[in-house]
């Protein structure tokens, strides 16, 4: 009988992640969160701040991209041509 050493498993995100905002939540704590979601395999996360209206986009090779009313947010590595009127995903 051949004996296996046990391999520890890593959590693995999934390529986009979008992570709401609510009012409790701290920056901190989203920009922490979005960081670890990178470093488990995510390739792009999007913050979403609803009350404010923006959307935070930031990928392993990019900086954070700020996007307002009126912009027209794209995915930069994942689901390619996709992208959404930031108006219409806050509706």
């Amino acid at each position: 009988m051949t004996q296996y050493a046990e391999a520890a498993v890593l959590p693995r995100s999934f390529p986009l992640i979008a992570e709401i905002a609510s009012p409790d939540d701290s920056a901190e704590g989203l920009f922490a969160k979005a960081i670890e979601y990178l470093e488990s395999g995510c390739q792009e996360v999007w913050l979403v701040f609803p009350e404010a209206r923006i959307v935070l986009v930031k990928t392993a090779e990019t900086a954070w991209q700020l996007f307002n009313p009126g912009d027209t947010i794209a995915t930069q590595t994942t689901l390619q041509g996709f992208s959404i009127p930031l108006d219409e995903l806050l509706a």
